[in-house]
């Protein structure tokens, strides 16, 4: 008895730490469909942050353990996905973990007044680490 409940217990930990997430925020007219769509057929993706606000798509991702040293194309591959769903955006994808956090605050944020000044901010350190 003892056994299975430490095996159960094992099972239900590792199960607990293979769910996949996204969080979108989106204040603009486009549909985020496609971008679910996109961001969790990859299976490389564990975490997704997107932030869809007037021209701009910023998306932070984190990616499965085994994949982070495969990081930068994974990002890239899922950015040339993301311009082809909407070429009228200008897409920043990035699997840096200062990014992802970065715009889980943006999107925590409960104003938008400062949304364009504080991208622009996450799209330089995003520059600065390639």
């Amino acid at each position: 008895m003892k056994k299975l409940s430490i095996v159960l217990l094992i099972l239900g930990l590792l199960t607990g730490c293979s769910e996949k997430g996204t969080y979108i925020k989106n204040t603009t007219p486009y549909d985020e469909h496609s971008l679910e769509n996109v961001l969790m057929s990859n299976e490389h993706v564990k975490l997704a942050k997107v932030l869809l606000y007037e021209d701009e798509l910023l998306a932070g991702i984190r990616v499965n353990t085994f994949s982070r040293f495969q990081k930068k194309a994974i990002a890239n591959k899922i950015q040339k996905k993301l311009e082809r769903e909407y070429p009228d955006l200008k897409v920043t994808v990035s699997a840096d973990s200062k990014i992802l956090l970065e715009t889980e605050k943006l999107i925590n944020k409960k104003s938008e007044k400062n949304y364009r000044k504080k991208i622009d901010k996450i799209k330089s350190i995003e520059k600065e680490q390639t």
